[in-house]
């Protein structure tokens, strides 16, 4: 009788899986109870009956040869039952089923298990440390234009709005450059207490300055940077500074009360360039020299702030750098000539501590980097000028609008007994530094950086910046922080307040802090009051008409410039000589 035949009632794609596959046990699950008993009677039958060959072949084998005679072989091939497609192919699952069942039914829980204990894991953690970066998103199908051009003309409001939205740290897309902005005092104290070479000032200082600058001039800024803080902390220069300072403020005075009115901001800008070039780079340079580089300086300043100058490489010659590369030219020009006639006349010998142009070509450290001074006092002019005239300009401004303090001040400064020293003129001169200075400070990411304290990592090549003017003006910083008020840097005992910027992190920073603090502060601050003690003592002051200051909206600041914001379009004052008799 011929055995019965049946279709396997499994899919194809299921018999021709391995032996060992994870699918034997769901074929064998599936498998109807008369098939599976059918199945494993014929595999009975077949391994008897490979028994009985075995047992035949060894039983007519030749002991001399190891093999069964011909005959034997056909006799027993031709005995054999014909092969048949059955429930019992080679395809189905090997002995012991229901254990690999179980077995690969097991393997598949602890995965599942394990992949769930992974995804907690990672989920826990994430709620730990959370490396993204909350990007703040505007509205409007060309948001990535409009807040360019308010990261450009009013970033006040614009990091307001990202700070609702996103917390003390987040990031802004300005076109192709990825910023990062960190909020609040600890953030702050991180970011300046930073090292170098992790998050970079100089490369972040780079994407403005390296169109104006010699190549190979960063690799150098440490050492003319050092050069700089000897020559600023020695007493003769600061005294030099403090003479300069009231002499050029005293000339430019005597041209500004003889005209009708004058805009501050523009005419002190010209005054402090005088005194930067005569107090630092010599007489010389200032004979010769100041008004071109006026020029100079003004012009580069305008090209630098040109946001082609800060999307894009620099080697791409648009407009603005191609400028900023024939203004730098020129300056290198003039700077050179003026070495060569000093090295001809013997004049760096004569008086050797007078400028700093003297005293660098004497340092053994800078001596051989000659080539890159004219460089490096481009750097000097881009963070003196600025700032400088905006603290002076705001001085006269914030006295101008509290009369009162004006008063006071002018009348310390005109008694016999103060002279020159006035405890509330350099408490005015602090609190504009508070109420008026830059709105970022910037660098640029050398590494990835991670925060715990913030929960992020900071990625390599990310702008990374923190606000000096949002710290300033923070209710949880300072009392009535919107409020212009010289008094709360006076203590009880007469003194100039020191900021706090140890217990709850750093909260005062015109400028700047930790290992880039601004090496030419206290020389800034000598030339700042000065010039306003020479303004008050010597001269009355007034607006050029009695409704300048309810026309004029002193919010309107103007941070395009390199440092502290100057008023956007300006205001207009009005100076007399003072009465020997004192106050008016």
């Amino acid at each position: 009788m011929r055995p019965m035949h049946r279709e396997n009632p499994s899919p194809r794609w299921l018999r021709v899986l391995p032996r060992a596959s994870l699918h034997a046990g769901f074929a064998l699950y599936r498998e109807p109870l008369h098939h599976r008993r059918l199945r494993l009677s014929t595999a009975a039958v077949r391994k008897r009956g490979k028994t009985d060959e075995c047992h035949a072949r060894h039983s007519h084998a030749s002991p001399g040869l190891g093999r069964e005679p011909r005959f034997a072989r056909s006799k027993r091939t031709a005995s054999r039952p014909p092969r048949t497609t059955t429930l019992t192919a080679s395809v189905l699952p090997p002995a012991k089923p229901d254990l690999q069942f179980a077995i690969a039914l097991l393997t598949l829980t602890l995965v599942w298990l394990a992949i769930l204990a992974i995804l907690a894991v990672f989920s826990v953690l994430r709620g730990r440390f959370q490396t993204y970066i909350p990007g703040y998103k505007s509205k409007g199908p060309l948001a990535f234009l409009s807040d360019a051009q308010y990261f450009a003309t009013k970033p006040v409001g614009l990091i307001q709005r990202a700070t609702e939205q996103c917390g003390n740290v987040f990031s802004i897309q300005v076109l192709s450059v990825y910023n990062v902005w960190l909020r609040g005092n600890q953030l702050n104290k991180i970011y300046l207490e930073t090292r170098e070479d992790v998050w970079s000032f100089k490369a972040g200082m780079g994407l403005f300055l390296n169109k104006i600058v010699e190549p190979g001039f960063w690799e150098h800024y440490r050492v003319l940077l050092s050069s700089l803080r000897k020559y600023v902390s020695g007493g003769r220069a600061q005294d030099h500074a403090a003479v300069v300072s009231v002499e050029e403020t005293s000339k430019a005075a005597v041209q500004w009360a003889s005209e009708p009115d004058f805009e501050p901001f523009a005419n002190i800008s010209m005054l402090v360039h005088n005194i930067i070039v005569r107090s630092l780079m010599g007489q010389d340079f200032y004979e010769h020299d100041a008004p071109e580089l006026f020029e100079l300086v003004h012009a580069m300043e305008a090209d630098i702030r040109s946001l082609l100058s800060f999307i894009l490489p620099d080697w791409i010659p648009h407009p603005p750098a191609r400028r900023l590369r024939k203004a730098r030219e020129r300056f290198k020009e003039i700077f050179l000539e003026r070495l060569r006639e000093r090295s001809l006349a013997g004049g760096e010998q004569v008086q050797p501590m007078q400028d700093y142009v003297a005293f660098t070509m004497q340092d053994k450290a800078t001596a051989p980097l000659k080539h890159l001074m004219a460089s490096h006092h481009t750097i000097l002019m881009f963070a003196a000028h600025t700032s400088t005239v905006a603290n002076i300009a705001w001085n006269m401004i914030a006295l101008l609008r509290h009369p009162d303090i004006m008063t006071k001040v002018s009348r310390e400064l005109r008694s016999e007994t103060k002279g020159n020293e006035s405890l509330l003129l350099q408490a005015c001169v602090k609190e504009t530094t508070r109420y008026y200075c830059g709105i970022k400070l910037l660098r640029l990411a050398c590494r990835d950086v991670s925060i715990p304290e913030a929960k992020v990592n900071v990625p390599k090549g990310a702008v990374v910046s923190i606000s000096p003017y949002l710290t300033h003006r923070d209710a949880e910083n300072y009392v009535n922080p919107e409020v212009w008020d010289p008094q709360r840097w006076i203590d009880d005992q007469g003194e100039i307040k020191q900021a706090d910027n140890k217990s709850n992190g750093v909260k005062f920073m015109p400028f700047g802090g930790g290992s880039h603090r601004c090496v030419g502060e206290k020389m800034a601050m000598i030339m700042v009051t000065s010039a306003v003690a020479t303004l008050v003592r010597d001269y009355d002051w007034e607006w050029a008409s009695p409704d300048v200051p309810d026309k004029t909206d002193f919010e309107k600041l103007d941070f395009d410039k390199v440092g502290t914001p100057w008023l956007r379009g300006g205001v207009r004052v009005r100076m007399k000589k003072a009465g020997l008799d004192g106050c008016d």
